[in-house]
């Protein structure tokens, strides 16, 4: 993954498309929409996690199709060809899944980073910021999907028993184990057998 400062984004701030890809986990008090409109980096647009991934599934945040994501990134006015920069505010990291998607739906990686510090270090050094919302002229945005950064749950139950490759679970060790529920709906505790936890 690509990172970048916090002094290379303000210098080039113009030349980039900058993505709030803020979100927060259920049950704590916080609104990544309401907060983007309140105080932004400049030129952010906001990006939601929860709309923007697949709605006929009860399961979050899968991916939509690649028509959908065409249409989601055209209508946020960026092209195939941009310098795309993503952000957060939240403790989940959540920019590293907007660069997936991506990277998933054929944005050229060498286009797209994830701010370094996010939006807690560009307020802690005093940067600029605007409550203005960023709207940009719709673009015409065109996908290729990158499946094989994906495995389907016949891939991940064979692996269980093959162990062809390893299962990185990312969430946190409590999560992993089983030992708190999982705060998001419809996810079951625990973990994938064999899977190795990486918080």
């Amino acid at each position: 993954m690509s990172l970048v400062s916090s002094d290379w984004l303000e210098k080039n701030l113009s030349a980039v498309k900058i993505i709030d890809c803020s979100w927060h986990m259920p049950g704590i008090d916080r609104n990544p929409g309401e907060e983007y409109m309140k105080n932004h980096i400049p030129e952010a647009i906001f990006f939601d996690l929860d709309k923007n991934s697949d709605q006929s599934t009860d399961l979050p945040h899968m991916l939509p199709t690649k028509e959908k994501w065409e249409e989601i990134v055209s209508s946020m006015g960026i092209s195939n060809t941009d310098r795309i920069v993503i952000y957060d505010n939240s403790d989940v990291l959540s920019s590293c899944r907007g660069w997936y998607n991506f990277i998933y739906f054929g944005h050229d990686k060498h286009l797209v980073s994830v701010l370094d510090g996010g939006l807690k270090k560009w307020l802690i050094e005093n940067r600029k910021t605007t409550s203005e919302k960023t709207i940009l002229k719709n673009s015409t945005y065109r996908a290729t999907e990158n499946k094989n950064m994906v495995k389907s749950i016949f891939e991940i139950n064979e692996n269980i028993e093959k162990k062809n490759f390893t299962v990185i679970d990312a969430r946190s060790k409590e999560r992993f184990n089983g030992s708190v529920p999982d705060p998001r709906k419809n996810v079951r505790s625990g973990s994938i057998p064999n899977s190795v936890c990486l918080p």
